[in-house]
């Protein structure tokens, strides 16, 4: 999106600011508070040199690569633009930077080429008959996978999808497509192999993410084009959705993506992705689940058709208990994200405390999964399996 194509934000005194002013606003902050915020954003781009004054302020905690980036362009390419992030970003930002993209396999593969195009995970598990084949299918496609992204200097990447597989297609889904991406609609299906991918994956200091919490299968709209609601109790959700995201958080050292559908049964009014209710009280306290949060792509219309936009998204995603705010699209629009945090700092809206139990969270993975002397190591050690329980508080 080009600088003067954004919504221009409304400042305290009622007068829009426009997206160059904000820009100019953010690269002027305190860069010990534009550090500390920045951190917590996770950013695309289309040319990389949008970047460089990000990186060198520290701006930002990561750069998402996808198929803009990849097309055309060799290994080796990549892995240069990568290194020379991270050389920018070296001494200035608040942790070693993530470098993150979409590689599930199937329909979602953004890297591909130039890595490898494999089936998706719920593809090939199609004909095992056993969990000991589920698992050696899973692990052999983890692996395939994790070399590619780390001759890359991949280190977060956002797969596998636990969802549910639907029944049948959703009518008027344009983007989401979780049909051809879920595994598969068993549960226990989804843990073996999702658990076996993940720990793969941290073998070669790869983060996986588990999407889209609180689980698509449900969701009648295409979040990527309107607002949202998931209506299934939460007795229902217990009982089948959620079983492959609190077994998954147990006995992986994954994060979690959280999706922009309205959660009916905790929070009709907001996001998932923006709600207190759903982040801190369901997942951090009920769950206990300490482990990194991400929202889905910011730049979606179930938050562009929320009142206040991605601006006022992203502070209510800080707020709610979220640790990186993601943003696919464009290395200008982060600035609209960036100037609404800074704003938000300024009149105390964003608690110190949270912000500091966030950044103790990513400051543990970001050095578990960062790249040591150019190499990834597989000794990467994975946490032991915690007893499974249930989701609802006692």
């Amino acid at each position: 999106m080009a600088m003067t194509d954004a919504p221009a934000l409304a400042a305290s005194d009622g007068k829009k600011v426009s997206l160059s002013q904000q820009k100019r606003a953010v690269l002027a902050a305190p860069p010990e508070v534009l550090r500390k915020l920045g951190g917590h954003v996770i950013v695309g781009y289309y040319r990389s040199r949008q970047l460089t004054p990000l990186l060198k302020r520290g701006a930002v905690g990561g750069v998402f690569m996808t198929r803009r980036n990849a097309r055309r362009r060799s290994r080796k390419q990549l892995a240069r633009e990568v290194e020379r992030f991270r050389s920018l970003a070296a001494g200035n930002s608040a942790r070693p930077l993530w470098i993150a993209t979409d590689q599930e396999g199937g329909l979602v593969a953004h890297l591909s080429p130039p890595l490898r195009r494999q089936k998706s995970l719920g593809r090939m598990l199609r004909g095992a008959k056993t969990a000991e084949e589920r698992k050696e299918i899973a692990r052999s496609f983890a692996e395939t996978q994790a070399v590619g992204l780390s001759e890359l200097g991949v280190n977060l990447n956002f797969a596998p999808v636990v969802d549910l597989k639907p029944k049948k297609r959703l009518r008027r889904d344009r983007r989401t497509h979780l049909i051809r991406r879920a595994i598969s609609d068993d549960p226990d299906v989804i843990v073996e192999a999702a658990e076996t991918y993940c720990n793969a994956l941290a073998g070669w200091r790869i983060l996986c993410t588990l999407k889209h919490f609180p689980g698509l299968q449900g969701v009648k709209a295409d979040t990527h084009i309107r607002q949202a609601s998931l209506a299934k109790s939460r007795d229902e959700l217990e009982a089948a959705d959620w079983i492959p995201f609190w077994s998954l958080t147990a006995t992986t050292p994954a994060a979690m993506m959280i999706g922009h559908a309205k959660l009916s049964a905790i929070d009709a009014d907001n996001p998932a992705s923006a709600s207190t209710l759903v982040v801190s009280e369901l997942l951090r306290d009920e769950w206990d689940y300490n482990g990194i949060i991400i929202t889905d792509d910011l730049d979606m219309g179930a938050i562009n058709r929320r009142a206040g936009g991605i601006g006022k998204a992203s502070v209510d995603a800080l707020r709610a208990g979220v640790d990186i705010i993601l943003l696919t699209a464009d290395g200008d629009l982060v600035y609209q994200v960036l100037y609404a945090l800074l704003k938000a700092h300024e009149r105390g809206e964003l608690a110190e405390a949270l912000l500091a139990r966030s950044r103790k969270r990513l400051d543990k993975y970001a050095e578990r999964f960062a790249p040591q002397n150019n190499s990834w190591p597989k000794d990467m050690p994975v946490p032991t399996p915690a007893p499974h329980r249930s989701a609802r508080a006692d």
